[in-house]
């Protein structure tokens, strides 16, 4: 949340990674995700998916930011659901909610869907 400290962050990570070959870093909003090469969100879900308890399940996965793109993805891929927070017409995510106020209200209402459905 600190928008004036963007080119001093990234010219720390420049320099941090200016010799590490094994990570990158992708920018986000407010954020630099550094990461191994070859693996992101959506490596990560792929691997869950395939542990146990999440195998054979539904993933379902909220993102606000490029950085969770490859999760939906992964996700979408998995026969999940996918939901990007906010407006960004260019997204892989399958449905989009506003806002976090709008999550969270569309989280109650799943609850309250599988409260009804296991009573």
């Amino acid at each position: 949340l600190a928008p004036g400290a963007e080119t001093e962050a990234r010219g720390l990570v420049e320099r941090l990674l200016a010799d590490r070959d094994d990570l990158h870093c992708l920018a986000g909003k407010m954020v630099f995700e550094v990461k191994p090469r070859g693996v992101d969100k959506g490596v990560a879900i792929t691997r869950f998916m395939g542990a146990a308890p999440f195998g054979g399940r539904v993933p379902v996965f909220v993102g606000d930011d490029v950085t969770d793109e490859d999760g939906f993805r992964a996700v979408n891929d998995a026969g999940g659901i996918s939901i990007r927070v906010g407006r960004q017409a260019d997204s892989a995510a399958q449905f989009a909610l506003p806002d976090v106020t709008a999550v969270r209200e569309w989280l109650g209402a799943v609850l309250t869907q599988l409260k009804k459905d296991i009573l």
